[in-house]
């Protein structure tokens, strides 16, 4: 989601106001008599008296929760903006434990590698029923009541002057308008502490739904947060690697593993709901959420992004440790015409289908609860507002069923920045009537409960359009288990942080990391080139730049100290591989490169007789629009550190390593070649010093591989890997990139068959989308033929349904051997292309398919293949879909030394 730098909160009511709330409440608690029925209608929209909730009628003696024991709470009146300072300065939580002592294995928390395998949620549940006591309890709510449950607000507008839950606040947005989601961590928005630990936090979120549970009906409230590496706004909880060093490691398993461990953490502030993962293709350098991605490559953006949310969700329908995803954001976001947050995209239409939608389709397919539509505009038209890209596409094409949420304070944009109407009324009603949001993150505002209820008044939008997204918001509520138990669990509590967790996050960051360059084999660090290390630049010793941005705070950690000894920087982890006696830091530039140093030049007197410099370069923490920047390059200070290093010991035996802790491939110029060896760690976490360290020692033999293009200059900044043949591709580091250490032989790829067969469909197309064309709604068979475009009768492709006819895939096999003395994992690349296409260009290679395989030394395994008409199909310039007859080459790791192809025919 995306937040304004410095916003102008609407705080509810006037002194006037709440002075007449206030006595009308002390009136009430003097005359119990007088107290109204908390079951009847606080609205005077509806002349139907109001029927006994459905499913709350009362809380069961063993659903009520225990009272606080220590007053963490206050009533008072006030008028600030919570999301700005409120002058107080926010404190450590001492809730938190020492996570510098982090928990032992607990014997009952089983982990994923060893009781819980991916495979068990292969057939996840799917968001598509609404039950008949969702439907009648949505088909009997007011207006008011209907518009309340779409609402979303942050949670900086019930936090007090002293920054802690102010309980009027919470009764005003809840009991008066009837407000049915929450969302953030109080820290964003002037919360009294830095971070909030997951009992802390599970306190205001009960104490939110104590009263949601009060009111009216009586429904839950759901709460949603941004968990998008670990549960990162939770203190305590394990951090993992952003999703950019997830898809390195090119192992769905660790993804599958983030997730699950996300869940737990965040199911254990007494949250049930996540805004996470991101889909969206990497396809712009410059962009500033790059690392929130799986990277450029659709299938691998596909295949990371089901796993994660099989980990997220699992049986979220049973299983209270789990929570309900989001897909975000849809879609087109990451297509920034200039790399900008928050700007236009341009696609066309049929790349928008074969390049972008592939991620979200697999979410979909994966069960995915929620989705969230971008803040932007595609093609000149707000996705917010739009029937072709929320209705057809998200629904109609996709077959996307669950609960869509707006991004932050999209509605407004659509009068204040898009200028698609002339007011928010009109925002509400174009959105209401051309697509089929379900709730909107106002976030700081009444207007849309307002408009909503005026427009279906005033026969604008119909009562049915909010009913239908009610039901799909408290279907949500009752499938994360709210309306029967609508509190945190206090089990969990003991599991945030656990030794197992930490374990996870760590190896995740060991299968990420990629070596880039390894001149003369330099690494790993051995003998005499581990005697003396010196390690200098801005990322060396910052846990914070580890983590990067949504890390305790949005921006990211203001100081290592926040984490509270729950981390390791890599001078951290260089000293405990090689010794505190053999390895120095000394401070050089900072992040913007501006000397650090107490006297200048010197730390090149301190590189003077090293054995080797490493140096830690990078970006400091940043998220969204404050990461924009106009040049992909780094700081010229930090590229001169490279400069002023190796002019030092130019003539000597010292050896330099470059290694990078950034969201984004930053550009080095040509200052790459100063430096001996190049080691990417994107932003791996808190606990990544000590895999850094591992991977340069040879304690990790490294396995990532880029999930990127890395740009040898500014003009390839917008090119990726699976762009047309004719388009230059130079850049600095292919897609698919990295080296470990050993030697590997693949054999020459073998196919069962060099002929697919097809037969013919005709696909269907998207309703009332004359001038586009028609695109294909029917679900991809892995067993079914591939198909050529030409009229056939439906009756006959419903019979041919599911069955698989002879030359219907290709297996395609190779013999893969580490050669080498030390294990290794090793990651066996497919890509496909078609030789010659008559309508559209093929791209010069597309990725299909991929494995990471273990090797001992010596040891060999077979990698398998298999060729399908999905692998084959794309959209031609009209939008259908087709596969066209022809030759086309399999190419086995592309664009790396052991590349090998083969070609076969479609007939």
């Amino acid at each position: 989601m995306h937040r304004p730098l410095v916003t102008g909160a609407v705080v509810p009511g006037t002194k006037k106001v709440l002075l007449l709330l206030t006595l009308s409440t002390l009136l009430l608690s003097c005359l119990p008599c007088a107290v109204a029925d908390p079951s009847s209608p606080p609205f005077s929209d509806s002349p139907q008296q109001r029927p006994k909730p459905l499913l709350h009628q009362q809380l069961p003696k063993h659903q009520t929760h225990p009272p606080l024991k220590q007053p963490i709470f206050t009533a008072q009146e006030n008028e600030h903006n919570p999301q700005q300072s409120t002058g107080m300065e926010q404190i450590l939580d001492p809730n938190t434990y020492d996570g510098a002592k982090a928990h032992s294995p607990d014997p009952t928390y089983n982990t994923h590698s060893s009781k819980t395998p991916q495979s068990t949620f292969d057939n996840p549940p799917q968001p598509d029923t609404i039950d008949p006591d969702i439907r009648a309890m949505a088909r009997n709510m007011t207006l008011r009541e209907l518009a309340g449950q779409m609402t979303q607000i942050q949670i900086g507008l019930l936090i007090g002057k002293d920054g802690e839950l102010d309980m009027s606040k919470v009764e005003y947005w809840v009991g008066e308008w009837g407000v049915g989601s929450f969302l953030d961590t109080p820290t964003n928005h002037g919360g009294k502490y830095i971070a909030y630990s997951a009992q802390r936090f599970s306190k205001i979120v009960d104490a939110i739904q104590r009263v949601a549970l009060s009111k009216g009906r009586k429904i839950p409230m759901i709460y949603g947060l941004d968990s998008v590496h670990g549960a990162n706004y939770v203190d305590g909880a394990a951090l993992f690697p952003q999703q950019i060093g997830v898809a390195a490691t090119f192992n769905t398993s660790i993804a599958y593993e983030s997730g699950r461990i996300t869940a737990k953490d965040t199911r254990a502030a007494g949250i049930p709901w996540v805004f996470a993962p991101i889909l969206d293709i990497a396809v712009h350098k410059l962009w500033p959420r790059v690392y929130e991605t799986f990277g450029e490559d659709p299938h691998l953006a596909a295949e990371m992004g089901s796993a994660i949310i099989k980990g997220l969700q699992g049986n979220y329908k049973a299983d209270r440790t789990r929570v309900a995803a989001c897909m975000k954001h849809f879609i087109g976001y990451s297509a920034s015409r200039n790399g900008q947050d928050k700007a236009s995209a341009w696609i066309p239409d049929n790349y928008l289908m074969d390049y972008f939608v592939p991620s979200f389709q697999a979410a979909v397919d994966a069960g995915v609860a929620t989705a969230m539509e971008t803040y932007i505009d595609v093609n000149g038209q707000p996705v917010v507002g739009s029937h072709f890209y929320l209705t057809e596409l998200l629904r109609n094409r996709i077959g996307f069923k669950g609960m869509l949420v707006t991004d932050w304070q999209e509605l407004d944009r659509l009068y204040t920045e898009h200028k698609t109407v002339a007011s928010l009324k009109l925002a509400a009603e174009q959105s209401l009537h051309e697509t089929t949001v379900d709730m909107l993150m106002v976030p700081e505002s009444e207007w849309f409960t307002k408009e909503a209820v005026n427009l279906v008044k005033e026969e604008k939008v119909t009562r049915n359009r909010l009913v239908e997204s009610v039901e799909r918001v408290l279907q949500l509520k009752k499938d994360v288990g709210l309306f029967e138990q609508p509190f945190s669990d206090p089990k969990l509590l003991s599991l945030v942080g656990s030794q197992q967790d930490v374990n996870a996050a760590k190896d995740a960051a060991r299968e990420s990391i990629t070596v880039l360059k390894n001149e003369d084999n330099i690494l790993p660090l051995k003998g005499p080139r581990a005697n003396k290390i010196v390690v200098t630049g801005p990322a060396a010793n910052s846990i914070r730049a580890l983590s990067g941005g949504w890390s305790i705070k949005w921006q990211g950690a203001e100081k290592d100290e926040w984490y509270q000894g729950r981390g390791k920087t890599i001078l951290d982890g260089l000293q405990q591989e090689f010794g505190k006696q053999a390895v120095s830091y000394v401070p050089s530039v900072d992040f913007d490169g501006n000397s650090i140093e107490k006297e200048k030049g010197a730390y090149l007197e301190q590189v003077d007789d090293a054995d080797t410099v490493i140096l830690c370069l990078g970006e400091k923490p940043y998220a969204e629009i404050v990461g924009n920047i106009d040049n992909l390059d780094l700081a010229w200070g930090q590229l001169e550190v490279i400069l002023n290093v190796s002019e030092k010991v130019k003539g000597t035996k010292t050896k330099i390593i470059l290694v990078l802790v950034e969201g984004r491939p930053r550009g080095l110029q040509h200052w790459h070649e100063r430096v001996h060896g190049i080691v990417m760690a994107y932003l791996p976490g808190p606990w990544g010093g000590v895999p850094v360290a591992e991977v340069l020692s040879g304690r990790v033999n490294p396995s990532g591989r880029l999930p990127m293009t890395y740009p040898s200059s500014a003009a390839d900044m917008a090119t990726n890997y699976f762009r047309s043949g004719i388009d230059v591709y130079k850049p600095l580091f292919p897609f698919g990139a990295g080296l470990s250490y050993g030697s590997v032989e693949y054999g020459d790829i073998r196919l069962n068959s060099p002929k697919l067969h097809t037969s013919t469909q005709r696909p269907k197309g998207l309703s009332n989308i004359k001038d586009i064309g028609t695109v294909s709604i029917d679900q991809d068979n892995e067993d079914a033929v591939p198909v050529e475009e030409e009229n056939v009768d439906p009756t006959v492709m419903k019979r041919r349904e599911g069955r698989t006819e002879v030359g219907a895939s290709i297996v395609a096999k190779v013999t893969v051997r580490n050669t080498g003395n030390v294990a290794r994992k090793e990651t066996v690349f497919w890509y496909i292309t078609q030789d010659y296409r008559s309508d559209v260009m093929p791209e010069a290679f597309l990725l299909k398919g991929f494995k990471k395989v273990a090797l001992a030394p010596g040891k060999s395994t077979e990698v398998e293949f298999r060729i399908t008409r999905k692998a084959l199909m794309y959209h031609g310039r009209d939008l259908s879909r087709r596969v066209e007859k022809g030759n086309f080459t399999l190419t086995l790791n592309a664009m790396r030394p052991e590349a090998k192809s083969i070609k076969f025919e479609v007939v």
